[in-house]
């Protein structure tokens, strides 16, 4: 393993494009764009879909292809999961940790993002696949990693509801120490010998037995697999609420941010970066990635055309039904033609909000109805979605970097594979022509942490991450587990506070929630 850390070098920012997909058979934030003739997302459940894509990303010097994944079907628009299934969107979803090495086998330097919840996958499970992947496509994988939010996706997995926000990320913080544990601390980098006239594979007093016994999780076992090229996986995350930027600060590498313009992400990348800093972590270590949704065309002509072919192929419902996916609200009680009339019931103050904030960031005074809601949900919707000529959506990915501070965008696609080939094609060249990408991958057939830093070397994590302290030999048990003994010295050894009430914590049950709703962790 890597005694230090390799500095990073400064020059103008060079930024880093991501294809952002999800395994589901259809369209992903564009619900009815598969009716298009040339979209072929119908065939995203047989693998030349993914190889072509991949192929494409390579070709195109693309960082990652950033797999968003869930666990179930968005059933809160109408209480049904019909508008979503008519709309060919978020659904028909295949497992993206199986297709990625496919895809890394016809590739030597794109990396793979992909999901994975501390909320439903074990951490020793979780740990072994991203280990396996990581060997299996040559330390070109990231893990996204998330906590969880729905209920519908509670309910799949055998669980009353989802934990509430804070204590999830509680969850969170000591999985990352358990799965740190697994990849850093249970093999030396020498144990594994094929020493023919010892007769010795592996170094048995060089693989560590790993004794986690936390508040939520337990764990008695050597890691199965043996070290990765990047031990730890790239880390991804997404959030920007006080424990997310809190867990985001000490963990990611990578985060997904949102925002439709750069004023609304600003603060957050830059409180994200000081309090990273605060830590000892160098604040550019952690990347931060803009979600977008771009429309371009050789010429402004053909980008409108684009653009208005879409809106014909824009599924309405569908797009509303995407929006009470997210936020939980069920908007179907509206006239689609209607302006909203907002008032008291449940769910309609946050849907205010965002339609305020909407236009206060967009410009446009125009009034709401649900049909509007559900095109733009259709056509980018959270993200932004600028339509031009490469010069144009070029300008405004640079008003990203300066403004925001990003260092890269997770490009979402209208139609695949042609969204993608125009980034390829069309935007990249302006992009290189104004010194914000390279002629090629800085280190290729490189490690992903090595491109994603730009430092040949850097395959593990860096000296100032904070799992960079479970390495062999270190015998650093996390921060939770200090955590853990303080409480113990307190008399606080078997319950927790949830939602204002002591409760018991592992190998029980913990209730989170009034309606004594119980989740259980093995």
């Amino acid at each position: 393993m890597s005694s230090h850390t390799l500095p990073l070098t400064k020059s103008k920012k060079r930024i880093h494009l991501n294809f952002f997909e999800n395994a589901c058979t259809g369209s992903h934030m564009s619900p009815g764009q598969w009716r298009d003739p040339l979209d072929q997302t119908y065939g995203k459940d047989r693998l030349p879909y993914w190889l072509n894509l991949a192929k494409l990303a390579e070709a195109g010097k693309i960082s990652f292809i950033f797999f968003a994944d869930s666990y179930s079907l968005f059933d809160i628009y109408d209480s049904s999961i019909a508008p979503i299934l008519r709309a060919g969107a978020h659904t028909a979803a295949l497992d993206p940790m199986v297709i990625i090495p496919a895809m890394a086998s016809v590739t030597k330097s794109v990396g793979f993002g992909v999901t994975g919840s501390t909320s439903y996958l074990t951490p020793f499970i979780l740990a072994r696949t991203m280990a396996s992947l990581d060997h299996l496509t040559e330390g070109r994988v990231a893990w996204n990693v998330v906590t969880s939010w729905s209920k519908s996706a509670a309910l799949a997995l055998g669980q009353d509801d989802v934990v509430p926000h804070d204590e999830r990320y509680g969850v969170a913080h000591e999985y990352m120490d358990l799965v740190y544990k697994f990849w850093e601390g249970s093999w030396a980098d020498d144990a594994k010998v094929w020493d023919r006239e010892r007769r010795v594979a592996y170094e048995p007093e060089k693989v560590k037995k790993i004794t986690h016994d936390g508040k939520y999780l337990k764990s008695s076992s050597p890691f199965q697999t043996h070290p990765s090229p990047q031990r730890t996986p790239v880390l991804f995350q997404a959030g920007t609420s006080k424990m997310g930027r809190a867990f985001g600060s000490k963990h990611a590498e990578a985060i997904y941010v949102g925002g439709l313009v750069p004023s609304q992400t600003a603060g957050s990348i830059t409180q994200i970066r000081a309090d990273a800093a605060a830590q000892g972590r160098d604040p550019q270590s952690i990347k931060f990635f803009v979600g977008i949704t771009p429309i371009v065309g050789a010429t402004l002509e053909e980008a409108q055309a684009k653009y208005e072919r879409a809106r014909e192929n824009a599924d309405i419902v569908g797009g509303l039904a995407q929006f009470s996916g997210y936020t939980g609200i069920d908007l179907s009680r509206f006239p689609l033609d209607e302006i909203f009339e907002l008032k008291d019931a449940p769910g309609d103050a946050a849907t205010h909000t965002f339609l305020e904030n909407f236009n206060k960031s967009t410009g446009n005074k125009d009034p709401w109805t649900p049909r509007r809601l559900g095109e733009t949900m259709a056509l980018g919707g959270f993200h932004p979605a600028p339509v031009g000529t490469p010069e144009m959506v070029a300008d405004v990915f640079e008003q990203w970097i300066d403004e925001a501070d990003v260092d890269g965008f997770n490009i979402a696609y209208v139609t695949s594979p042609g969204s993608f080939e125009d980034v390829v094609y069309l935007l990249r060249p302006e992009l290189v022509k104004r010194g914000l990408m390279w002629d090629d991958y800085d280190i290729p057939g490189g490690t992903l942490r090595e491109n994603l830093y730009g430092v040949e070397g850097q395959k593990y994590l860096r000296n100032d991450h904070y799992g960079h302290k479970f390495r062999y030999g270190s015998d650093f048990k996390g921060d939770t587990m200090t955590e853990q003994v303080t409480e113990k010295i307190n008399g606080a050894e078997s319950e927790t506070k949830t939602n204002g009430r002591i409760v018991p914590v592992k190998n029980g049950e913990v209730t989170v929630t009034e309606t004594e709703l119980s989740v259980k962790y093995s």
